[in-house]
């Protein structure tokens, strides 16, 4: 399908060189480089990642979880639930108070886990290789500044 507005491709006028999208630029190439390698997990985008990295290994409240994720309780509680439906995420309600709700990963979750953390190292080496070890660096170094 051809699009009539051609937005398609990369953005024209002032975005490209627009610090929103430099930095977009930068996160649509560290996606596609994540998920480049995911075939053995079907169904995950990259922010499903994200979030199985933030449950902690005893689990975690869906309030906490929302208030780390920067997320609603009602959003997040659907990440969780479409995760849940693929086996990666498990829950119960907490016997004390079945208002709560705990999320913990399965084992197919910290292999999810475990495969996102090399695939950032992987997407790390490649950007080293690319800036050189020192340009690189400095970079992760003002990101640090910049995000502080």
């Amino acid at each position: 399908m051809t699009s009539v507005n051609d937005l398609s491709g990369r953005p024209s006028g002032p975005w490209p060189d627009h610090i929103a999208g430099l930095l977009g630029g930068a996160l649509r190439r560290l996606r596609e480089e994540i998920l480049a390698v995911s075939d053995d997990f079907p169904g995950l985008r990259v922010s499903h990642y994200r979030l199985l990295e933030l449950i902690p290994p005893d689990g975690a409240r869906i309030t906490d979880l929302a208030e780390v994720a920067l997320m609603t309780k009602q959003a997040l509680g659907q990440h969780v639930d479409y995760l849940q439906g693929l086996g990666y995420t498990e829950s119960d309600r907490l016997r004390a108070d079945r208002r709560v709700r705990l999320v913990r990963r399965t084992a197919r979750g910290e292999e999810a886990v475990a495969f996102s953390r090399a695939a950032i190292e992987r997407v790390e080496a490649l950007w080293a290789d690319q800036l050189g070890p020192e340009r690189y660096e400095e970079f992760r170094e003002i990101l640090r500044v910049i995000g502080a």
